[in-house]
C-alpha cells in the first residue's frame, strides 16, 4: 500500500503517473469519482473526508492552477 508521500515522489519521476494526473485535473477539479478511483489503482488508503485535503496539497505543489 502506497502512501500519498510516496505517489508524490513518484510522480517526480514517472511520466505515466504524470500524464494520469494530468489527464485528471485537465478540467481544472477531481470530482470525488476520478479521487476514489485513482486512490484504489495506486492501493491508497485514503478516505473521501480527506478530498479537500489532498486538493489543497495538489495547488501548492502546482498540479491544480
Amino acid at each position: 500500500m502506497a502512501t500519498v508521500e510516496e505517489l508524490v515522489q513518484q510522480y517526480q519521476t514517472d511520466p505515466a503517473l504524470q500524464k494520469e494526473v494530468a489527464d485528471i485535473l485537465a478540467d481544472g477539479k477531481v470530482s470525488i469519482k476520478e479521487f476514489m478511483d485513482f486512490a484504489n489503482k495506486h492501493d491508497v488508503a485514503i478516505s473521501i473526508t480527506e478530498l479537500p485535503k489532498y486538493v489543497e496539497q495538489a495547488k501548492q505543489l502546482g498540479f491544480i492552477g
